[in-house]
């Protein structure tokens, strides 16, 4: 497979209990765009995609039993597809300003990211997710 160290070094650095950003921003390409499909909001550039990143760990918190779980993952040569189910401990940092789940609560989000490969590196993540899942109310950002 073309890209098994970078599907590796992204298992390890995005779905342990402890969540590596550096590690993690070492796969993203400078002109990366991610897009969090259900609200519409878009990060686009090396330090968005990082300022995501960091608020997304934030808001969580994990333990060895409350943690990400995938279930589907494959490649092509151009793109990793991954479907996991992300529990987790609902922090006070939580990004959306209402409707946000109380801090302690457990949540469990069925999330699916596509990425698009620039060599070995991502330069588009597109991240799906029902809205309602994680924050009980639709038609709301969650991170701007």
């Amino acid at each position: 497979m073309r890209h098994q160290e970078v599907i590796e070094k992204f298992k390890k650095t995005f779905l342990g209990v402890e969540s590596d950003i550096g590690g993690f921003m070492e796969l993203i390409d400078p002109e990366c765009v991610w897009t969090i499909m259900a609200t519409g909001e878009t990060f686009s550039g090396f330090d968005k995609v990082r300022e995501l990143a960091q608020r997304s760990v934030a808001a969580r918190t994990h333990t060895d039993e409350i943690k990400m779980e995938p279930t589907s993952l494959f490649t092509t040569d151009d793109y990793f597809v991954i479907e996991y189910v992300h529990k987790a401990i609902v922090t006070e940092d939580w990004p959306a300003s209402k409707n946000r789940p109380a801090p302690g609560t457990v949540v469990s989000i069925p999330i699916c990211i596509v990425a698009h490969f620039k060599g070995e590196k991502f330069d588009r993540l597109n991240e799906y997710f029902d809205l309602a899942t994680a924050s009980g109310a639709r038609g709301q950002k969650l991170y701007s």
